[in-house]
Parts: C-alpha cells; sequence; structure tokens
C-alpha cells in the first residue's frame, strides 16, 4: 500500500518506538527518517499479513481500487469489511512490530 500520506496516529507509534530504543536525545533527523522507515516497513508487512486473508475475487476489487487511486479511507473500508476484527488484528500487528524493532 503505497499511500501518499502518512496516517499520523501511526506515525506518532513508530517515532516513539524509535526515542524509546534510542532514547530521548536522539538526532531529531535520525528520528525521522528511522521513523519513516519502519513506517514504510509496516505498511508492506500489513499488506503481506492481510493479502492471503482475502479471497481471489477481494484481491481484484482491492487491487482495483488502488489502480483507481482509491484513498486510504477507502481502502480500509474496503479491507474492514473483507476481514473480521480488521482493527484489532492491526494492533496485534502493531504491537509485535514494536517488539521485533526493539530486539533489533
Amino acid at each position: 500500500m503505497d499511500f501518499t500520506q502518512k496516517d499520523p496516529n501511526v506515525m506518532t507509534f513508530m517515532m516513539q518506538i524509535v526515542q524509546e530504543k534510542h532514547g530521548d536525545n536522539i538526532d531529531s533527523k535520525f528520528l525521522e527518517e528511522e521513523a519513516s522507515k519502519l513506517y514504510d516497513e509496516f505498511g508492506d508487512k500489513l499488506v503481506s499479513y492481510f493479502e492471503p486473508m482475502l479471497t481471489e475475487e477481494q484481491k481484484t476489487q482491492f487491487d482495483g481500487l488502488v489502480q483507481q487511486g482509491a484513498d486510504k479511507n477507502q481502502l480500509l473500508e474496503f479491507l474492514v469489511g473483507a476481514i473480521d476484527n480488521l482493527e484489532q488484528r492491526i494492533l496485534d500487528i502493531l504491537m509485535q512490530y514494536k517488539n521485533d524493532y526493539l530486539s533489533r
């Protein structure tokens, strides 16, 4: 999912885990770059996690939305309708991602 704008809540979460790992006195440029890198990695992880849960028809519909330039809210709305308990699954993945990052 290559969204043109980053979700501010997820970006804030990523900045927090970078600070947690490297301390509050890290360089602000490093903080922003590292958080942005983590954000992109996490997006890739979400796609690879949720794609197998979609039927072939749903994958085709989702790809069509992406190609039409659907915004992130439309894409999320589609996924919420297609995947049970999506919000909780995303939170679980975020926490696992945080634990993985902090243990690197």
